[in-house]
């Protein structure tokens, strides 16, 4: 087994393998005969594995060899140090005496073999979030130089104590989050907004951290801290490897990782709910003032009860103190806008605001508890009195129910009363009754159905049917042509109609025959070609 002196050594030598690139670590495997294949986690866990195992096996002489190779590549990648808080010769040279020189402001002796490229002497403050509370400082500030053509790699150490650790596994709204500020030049004596270089990349133990670090374009201040509490093994005295690479830099950047208490948006909801509000006296008296105003013609206007941001219905109404306008949004819409890119402007007025200068508006906030869930918006006069204009459209002015513009389409169906808009009678359905061509006698039946085998039938018998008895428990009944109902009224209409029984007329054959049942209400009629 390694001793402490070695096993203190070997986290060195593991913190710069880690922060090598692809080449360096091809060639340190190939100077030990090991395979150079696969990706860059890889070839690093196979050197780290490696180191591991000369340590506890006691290859003393393998493994001095093996520190020297990877001392010696890491000090050609580094360039030579302008200012004594950039990284010391001995560091690399002298692992005894990285353990004995601490780096100024590291938390502990291990903190001080992180190869990084320096540690600012000053304290670096950000700009204060209503979602996040720093609580303590878990790494030292880690500066990273510029790098105009090239990359280069930084890395944090986080140690956890045995309380952070127990309160991170207690509280899910206790967060290790990574800062990141540009050099401006005063930096230790104003806050920073947070701000990542624009080709970064950042792991935790070797997983690569999915976060967005870089905010909207052109707006300082839209970058949020890294959260990496889902990376991290929560376990005392565990070391956690937080490694940075950036390219194409032109000015420099510091980096650290805090310990923070998030606020959940419920709790700010909640904070505001509580604190001062805009009164609904105040607000008519300011729409009162601007009404007796006589550079002003006041009209009445219309106000959205619905957000702006979500477009759905303003659930808490709240505005800035400075906005001159009555119209609201949602204040959870409008936090959970700014958690994810604070740019602190009024979705109305796009006026600059900040979360202290919120409040809850109580005319709008009575608007909503008095309308329906369905109001999306209401009539607002200069005098501070509102209507909903949906119910005035329903009601009308005199209270009535306006007709419906389909008003014309509506049937009132009665026994005996033929609806208004019908081409053909619903109530009536029509029957065809085929006789064969070979008779040239009329039925003397007129229930009988008769079916014809010729294709072409000679006669057709419609049976007019007034009744819609026939149809119940059956199958539905086709509606006639239209051609079959022409002739059945051209042919009522001909002066001369002679009983269904009557025969013949004058030796002929009557061209049209109808029979008149007994409860008068069906016809049945055929034609004889």
């Amino acid at each position: 087994m390694a001793s402490i002196g070695q096993r203190s050594e070997v986290q060195s030598m593991v913190a710069l393998v880690k922060t090598m690139t692809n080449a360096q670590l091809k060639g340190i495997l190939r100077n030990e005969g090991l395979a150079v294949s696969g990706v860059k986690a890889s070839l690093q866990l196979r050197i780290i594995e490696f180191i591991e195992r000369l340590s506890q096996g006691g290859q003393i002489e393998q493994y001095d060899n093996l520190k020297r190779v990877i001392y010696a590549t890491a000090q050609r990648s580094m360039p030579r140090p302008s200012t004594p808080q950039s990284l010391s010769s001995h560091q690399f040279h002298s692992p005894s005496a990285t353990q004995t020189m601490p780096t100024p402001h590291c938390p502990s002796p291990m903190t001080a073999s992180v190869p990084c490229h320096g540690y600012s002497s000053g304290r670096l403050s950000f700009k204060d979030s209503p979602f996040y509370t720093v609580l303590q400082q878990l790494t030292s500030t880690v500066e990273c130089k510029v790098r105009e053509q090239t990359r280069d790699s930084v890395e944090l150490k986080v140690v956890l104590s045995q309380e952070v650790a127990s309160r991170l596994q207690a509280d899910p709204n206790l967060r290790v989050m990574v800062y990141c500020a540009a050099d401006t030049g005063l930096n230790q004596y104003t806050k920073s907004d947070i701000a990542f270089p624009h080709q970064v990349e950042l792991k935790a133990n070797l997983d690569e951290v999915k976060a967005n670090l870089r905010g909207l374009k052109n707006k300082p201040g839209t970058t949020r801290p890294a959260d990496i509490t889902d990376y991290i093994r929560k376990k005392p005295a565990y070391p956690n490897h937080i490694v940075m690479t950036y390219a194409l830099t032109t000015k420099k950047f510091f980096a650290l990782v805090n310990l923070v208490q998030r606020h959940p948006i419920e709790e700010l909801v909640a904070e505001l709910k509580v604190r001062k509000t805009i009164t609904k006296e105040q607000v008519l008296r300011e729409m009162k003032s601007r009404a007796d105003d006589a550079d002003l013609v006041a009209t009445s206007s219309v106000m959205s009860l619905k957000c702006p941001l979500s477009t759905l219905r303003i659930a808490v109404p709240c505005r800035t103190v400075i906005c001159t306008h009555n119209q609201c949004f949602d204040a959870y819409s409008f936090l959970q806008l700014q958690e994810q890119a604070p740019t602190w402007s009024c979705p109305v007025c796009s006026k600059a605001t900040s979360f202290e200068s919120l409040q809850i508006d109580q005319y709008v906030d009575d608007i909503l508890c008095s309308t329906s869930a369905d109001v999306e918006q209401v009539v607002v006069e200069p005098d501070g009195r509102w209507s909903n204009p949906k119910v005035e459209d329903v009601t009308g002015v005199s209270g009535v129910t306006p007709a419906s513009e389909d008003d014309d389409l509506i049937e009132i169906r009665e026994p005996g009363i033929t609806p208004v808009k019908q081409e053909c009678p619903p109530t009536a359905s029509f029957t065809l009754h085929r006789t064969p061509a070979q008779s040239r006698e009329a039925s003397s039946t007129s229930s009988t159905v008769r079916t014809s085998t010729n294709k072409r039938p000679a006669a057709q018998v419609i049976d007019l049917t007034g009744s819609d008895d026939d149809n119940d428990g059956g199958s539905p009944i086709r509606p006639p042509k239209r051609l079959a109902v022409n002739l059945l009224n051209r042919s009522l209409s001909r002066p001369a109609f002679q009983p269904h029984n009557s025969g013949v007329v004058n030796n002929k054959v009557p061209p049209f025959a109808i029979q008149v049942s007994p409860d008068s209400t069906t016809q049945t009629g055929s034609h004889s070609a």
